[in-house]
């Protein structure tokens, strides 16, 4: 895949989980710096969801994803951002980059 399907590809992904916002009726905008969690606030279940689809879409071992790292367990603890542009480089890469 070319660097741009790629990334068209993840964006295509994530469109499923960017829902309309109830008050405003838009959908999120994500950029390349988004994170998931804070900017994103997605749902840890939809989160693992998303996941598991992106692993198996781009041959990412899920297993080299450490998921407490980015959606821990206790929201008061502080996490690592699982930003739209790790996911992009991680897909191009073939293997998760953060470690």
């Amino acid at each position: 895949m070319v660097r741009q399907d790629i990334e068209q590809a993840v964006y295509s992904l994530l469109a499923e989980y960017n829902g309309r916002s109830l008050l405003t009726f838009r959908r999120y905008p994500l950029k390349h710096s988004t994170d998931l969690n804070k900017d994103f606030r997605m749902d840890p279940l939809d989160a693992y969801e998303l996941l598991e689809r992106y692993s198996e879409r781009f041959g990412i071992d899920p297993k080299s994803i450490n998921f407490q790292r980015y959606f821990p367990d206790d929201f008061s603890e502080a996490h690592k951002p699982l930003t739209v542009q790790l996911l992009i480089d991680s897909a191009e890469a073939g293997r998760w980059l953060d470690k």
